[in-house]
């Protein structure tokens, strides 16, 4: 008896169910299965979007969602297309840029934004530690050839690894192509090319010079470095 009461039941639901709300959740489902296919949504964003239409108990409430989840999908292409915009350089390898296309496809929205957010600083400080090497390089006249391996090496580091690149390079340069001047020349013509981490450390490893001199040149060096920093920060 119960078991034909609860299938009469379902019928009746069946059948009181309008053709409005049918069409509307095949698009729904079909906008949610698009939005996954272009990475815009997760599984559980989508779980979550399919949630909440079925709570929707009128027509109206179903229509308003379908059109709130546009906007979102709209936001969400365009924060896709940003990040693949970013990603579009060679200041990355093509290893950490599949790594940051897979991390972006696994991101929530809001995720993403703030991944967009943090790829565009680190893109930004890469390209800062390429202007230093360019830089660099000119101002020594590196030999066509050696210049070449210390890009090539830049090139192929990751980005967590450039400022090691670009500091090394640095001292090899000022090694081999300006064994004469003293270490307050060398100190204050990396300063000039916002070598900041490179000063410190061949300041830090000369012990020829006094105390006075040491702080002095420290000084420099923090105040053309914070100098430095609040410009970068200024600049949009």
């Amino acid at each position: 008896m119960i078991e034909t009461e609860t299938f009469e039941q379902e019928t009746v639901e069946e059948e009181l169910l309008p053709t409005e709300v049918a069409e509307l959740r095949n698009e729904m489902q079909s906008k949610i299965a698009e939005a996954v296919a272009l990475g815009v949504f997760t599984d559980k964003e989508a779980a979550d979007w399919e949630e909440g239409f079925e709570a929707c108990d009128k027509l109206e409430y179903m229509e308003n969602l379908i059109d709130i989840v546009d906007d979102f999908i709209a936001s969400g292409l365009e924060i896709v297309e940003q990040i693949s915009n970013v990603l579009d350089t060679d200041l990355l390898t093509d290893r950490e840029k599949a790594a940051w296309e897979t991390k972006m496809d696994m991101l929530s929205f809001q995720d993403k934004s703030e991944l967009l957010h943090e790829l565009s600083g680190i893109i930004k400080q890469v390209t800062n530690y390429k202007r230093q090497l360019t830089q660099l390089l000119k101002s020594y006249r590196v030999p066509a050839e050696q210049a070449e391996v210390i890009i090539h090496n830049f090139e192929k580091a990751e980005a967590d690894k450039k400022e090691g690149i670009v500091t090394r390079a640095a001292v090899e340069v000022m090694t081999v192509r300006t064994p004469g001047p003293s270490v307050k020349a060398q100190v204050n013509a990396l300063v000039a090319d916002k070598q900041f981490t490179v000063a410190r450390k061949i300041l830090s490893e000369n012990q020829i010079i006094t105390s006075g001199e040491y702080a002095q040149l420290v000084s420099a060096i923090d105040s053309a470095e914070i100098s430095h920093t609040q410009k970068l920060i200024q600049t949009p």
